[in-house]
């Protein structure tokens, strides 16, 4: 075989194993995604796909594929927009972005809530991994609901800012 061959066949290998490991994030955020879906009891026209990396076109209709990409964080990024709506219909809906981010290391994948959240473990197997990301996300939002007049009061004038960001 000669160098430039080696150099193809090394080519060949490196498409393969990232092939490999974008299907397996893929797959695995499919099953966080429909599992948050599942979870929170979201009716299907309350929720939708969204790219973080640039401003989504709101005609748009995104799939995972168009929605999520590798950052240099190493992490594949995607946001989950829920349409949250005022039961008594006093108040139009208010779109809450969350902010997920996956990826894979030696086997096990690694799950964010935003950009500065801290890694959650979901080994494959462990159902109650995926179930303790699902409890997390819900009690992030509620509680910035819950508390989120009150952070806004307390926070200095000039660095004010309302809503959920993960």
């Amino acid at each position: 075989m000669s160098k430039y061959e080696e150099l193809c066949q090394a080519y060949a290998n490196s498409r393969k194993t990232y092939v490999e490991y974008r299907n397996a994030c893929f797959g695995f955020a499919q099953d966080l995604i429909e599992g948050l879906v599942n979870f929170l009891q979201v009716p299907e026209e309350r929720i939708r796909l969204v790219p973080v990396n640039r401003d989504p076109d709101p005609e748009a209709v995104y799939t995972l594929s168009s929605a999520m990409h590798l950052d240099e964080d190493t992490y594949w990024h995607v946001g989950v927009v829920v349409d949250l709506s005022d039961p008594a219909g006093a108040f139009p809906p208010q779109a809450v972005l969350i902010k997920l981010l996956v990826k894979r290391h030696d086997g096990t994948f690694y799950v964010r809530l935003g950009q500065d959240g801290d890694d959650m473990r979901v080994r494959d197997g462990y159902p109650q991994d995926m179930a303790l990301v699902m409890e997390h996300v819900f009690t992030t939002i509620k509680e910035s609901y819950e508390q989120g007049l009150q952070q806004f009061l307390d926070q200095e004038e000039s660095t004010r800012k309302i809503g959920f960001s993960g």
